[in-house]
């Protein structure tokens, strides 16, 4: 993998293969297909890829109640997270959770 940083992306060599069923929708660096390896470098855009960290973990669905600040009016919200803290980052800051 090739990490060089480009504008917020890097580039990543990968199978054409891969490029194809997964990142056709990425740019490449014309001219970087390689016919013996069949691997072509793919610019990925920040925030295209998973985090190292997060690769291998299995979401959970997480349940908060809470409380608008507005109007007073109970809410409840579900979130899909890797963890507690990741969900709790997502919850709109204009209610009251009960955590």
């Amino acid at each position: 993998m090739a990490g060089r940083k480009e504008d917020m992306s890097h580039i990543e060599k990968m199978l054409y293969k891969r490029y194809k069923q997964h990142f056709a929708d990425c740019k490449t660096v014309p001219g970087s297909y390689n016919e013996i390896t069949k691997t072509i470098d793919v610019i990925l855009p920040e925030g295209r890829m998973k985090p190292s960290g997060v690769r291998g973990q299995s979401y959970k669905y997480m349940h908060f109640n809470g409380v608008e600040s507005l109007t007073g009016r109970k809410v409840t919200m579900t979130i899909k997270a890797t963890c507690l803290e990741n969900a709790i980052k997502r919850l709109p800051k204009d209610c009251t959770w009960e955590l």
